[in-house]
């Protein structure tokens, strides 16, 4: 058990390459069958009681399963409960129940979402928000990103909705959080749905106004920070993509 311990312990991303395994095995997509999902799940969690680093694996453990919770990229809700339950046993209930929170975040936004459309079912797009409470979620820092028109009315609708109910809470709209399926015409023939981040479906959006428009107006007229609109921006003129081109 020693030897193990000080081997296991002897590289320092250990833990975070565990963190990222767990998130390989619990997304869509997962090559692990279901039948093989709880002894896997078991010897993560050996693991996880090895590893010396334990902050390292909670953090990104926590940063994956936001992702895939908000991205809705989850293969089972029952195989997420099930590794938090072997976790809990192993890490004790401090850590796991902020968790288990995230989770109920995500089941009373779905509760808020259906009453929220019962309500309001006037406008050109859907909204589905997630509603994360602070401190049970990764932190990070709110963007001051600019909603264009076509998205300015639903989310205030919707903002409006939420503190009439919850008066006293504050709202705060994470943009760079969320997902998008956007209807392109590229041309008279051919008409595609996109489905993208919430930056790259404001960058689409600035071209029902114009067919060009330079990197720095994408910087005025968007408020992402440059960094992410530029890996945005060029993911979407990747040549294999071709969804907008780029000069030069």
């Amino acid at each position: 058990k020693e030897a193990f311990e000080e081997f296991i312990n002897k590289e320092y991303y250990t833990s975070a390459l565990l963190a990222r395994f767990a998130n390989d095995i619990l997304k869509k997509g997962t090559k692990v069958s279901t039948a093989d999902l709880e002894n896997t799940f078991d010897h993560v969690v050996m693991l996880y009681g090895y590893i010396r680093d334990k902050d390292i694996f909670e953090r990104d453990y926590q940063m994956y399963l936001a992702s895939r919770l908000l991205q809705n990229l989850s293969e089972s809700e029952q195989s997420e409960r099930s590794m938090i339950g072997k976790l809990k046993n192993e890490a004790g209930y401090h850590w796991t129940s902020k968790l288990e929170d995230m989770f109920k975040d995500i089941q009373r936004s779905k509760e808020l979402m259906v009453d929220f459309k019962k309500k309001y079912s006037d406008f050109a797009c859907e909204l589905n928000v997630s509603v994360c409470t602070t401190g049970a979620w990764p932190t990070s820092s709110i963007q001051p990103v600019k909603k264009p028109p076509d998205i300015v009315m639903v989310s205030e609708r919707f903002t409006q909705f939420y503190l009439n109910r919850f008066s006293g809470r504050r709202l705060n709209f994470q943009m760079d959080k969320g997902k998008a399926d956007v209807q392109v015409q590229f041309n008279a023939k051919c008409k595609k749905i996109l489905t993208c981040s919430t930056y790259q479906m404001l960058i689409m959006l600035l071209f029902n106004n114009k067919k060009t428009i330079t990197f720095k107006e994408m910087l005025d007229l968007t408020g992402i920070p440059r960094e992410e609109l530029e890996a945005a921006v060029l993911s979407m003129a990747h040549p294999k993509i071709k969804v907008m081109r780029k000069a030069p």
